[in-house]
Parts: structure tokens; sequence; C-alpha cells
């Protein structure tokens, strides 16, 4: 190990963290953002990079935006984060009714997650207690080939299957992974061949097999797969 330089936090990064996504054997170092505004990212060396990603598509309203750095001061001055069990305030029941007025119909409760894998988990949870509670041993699911759900062992399981999750793939549960319908080129009401197939396939699948817990699927994008889209096509609508 290098001597520790006093006060140099790059160097205290490439001893003492692990990056996601990150072959630390293999990549160069890692750059270090001295601060960010707007879509750009200043480097500690004086170079502005433009986050065209917003930063794996977090802050969609660019960083340290004057508004929401406000609203996240005086938030944090008066109410940060309190226990959840048993207790409530005035800023989560009231996104809660928002969220509640845009969602589809039929969805009336919102339970919140600190991240979208967790997210992922608490759904698949749901669906399994819910079968166990109508008394029927229902724990497959269903998911599209090339997606992806996160990086806990459920989500994991959801996620179509590869370099990533070959390490764990004895923990991962079954999933029928139903092929990714191709989307048309242009916007039209008809379904074409291969996305008749695909609805069949499932339809056949929530039929006949008893065994199916629940169907997860990205309503409008599949991002991991190659940026495709869902609800052009209208298949997200059909659900």
């Amino acid at each position: 190990m290098s001597a520790i330089i006093e006060n140099n936090w790059e160097q205290w990064d490439e001893l003492y963290v692990w990056h996601p996504y990150t072959q630390m054997a293999l990549v160069p170092k890692a750059l270090g953002v001295e601060s960010t505004f707007g879509s750009y990212l200043t480097l500690t060396d004086g170079r502005k990079i433009f986050d065209g990603i917003s930063s794996w598509w977090v802050t969609l309203h660019g960083h340290s935006h004057p508004y929401i750095a406000k609203a996240i001061s005086e938030q944090a001055s008066k109410l940060e984060q309190v226990i959840f069990a048993g207790f409530t305030h005035k800023p989560a029941s009231e996104l809660a009714k928002r969220l509640i007025e845009k969602a589809p119909s039929g969805l009336e409760k919102v339970f919140y997650s600190d991240n979208g894998s967790t997210a992922v988990e608490v759904a698949l949870k749901l669906c399994l207690q819910y079968w166990q509670l109508q008394k029927e041993a229902r724990t497959t699911f269903l998911a599209l080939s090339h997606s992806y759900h996160g990086d806990t062992f459920g989500a994991m399981s959801a996620s179509s299957r590869g370099t990533f999750t070959d390490p764990f793939e004895s923990l991962l549960f079954n999933v029928i992974h139903l092929p990714f319908p191709t989307p048309p080129s242009d916007y039209r009401k008809e379904f074409s061949d291969e996305e008749i197939v695909f609805l069949e396939t499932l339809t056949k699948h929530c039929s006949t097999n008893k065994a199916i817990a629940g169907f997860i699927f990205e309503p409008l994008l599949l991002g991991a797969g190659g940026m495709r889209g869902l609800e052009k096509q209208g298949v997200a609508k059909s659900y």
C-alpha cells in the first residue's frame, strides 16, 4: 500500500472504496468530482464534463438546482427522517395522495422504499404473500428477456441473467423470461405478429400455469435491453 497523503481524498477513494459495476483491477482511477451545477460535473483538475446520463438518471432536473436545494434545506431543518412504523408526517401522506391521484385505477396504496431494487423486492413479496393468504402455492414470476430490475436477490432473479448475476445463479428463484416483442418503427394501433405471439404466450402462462405469482415488467422503456419502448406500441396499455 502506498503512503497515505494527508487530505488527498482521491487517494483515499482508490485505497478504500469499491465502485459499483466496476472491475477495480482493470479500470483507470475514478474521476474526482469537485462540484456540480446544471448538466455539468466539475472535476478536481478544473475540467467540466457534460452529465449526459443524469448520474444514472437520478438528477433529471440538473445538479445543485436552487429550488430543490432550498426545499431540501428547509425540510431537513424541520423534519428529515422519522420512524415510519406507527408514526407518520405530512410530506409522506401528501406525496402518497398525489401519487394515487396519478396512478392507474385500482392502485390505492403507497409503500415507501428507499431505492429501486428494494421497491422490486417489496412488490415481489407482496405477490408471494397474497397467494399464501389465498392458500395457493404460487412462487414463479414472469418477466421480460433483457430486463433489469435491480441488484438485490429478488430483483436479480427477475432480471435477465448474465455476467453480473452468474456468481449468484444457484441462489436465484425461478423466473420465466418471455421474449421481448420487437417494437415497430412507427406508431400504429394494430399489433405486429411478434407482439401477438408475445401476448398469446403471456396469456397462456397466466391462465394455465397455476404456479405464476405475478408478472413484472418495465412499463415504458426497456433501458438495459437497448432503450426499447413498450408504451409506443401499446403493449404496456394492454395489462
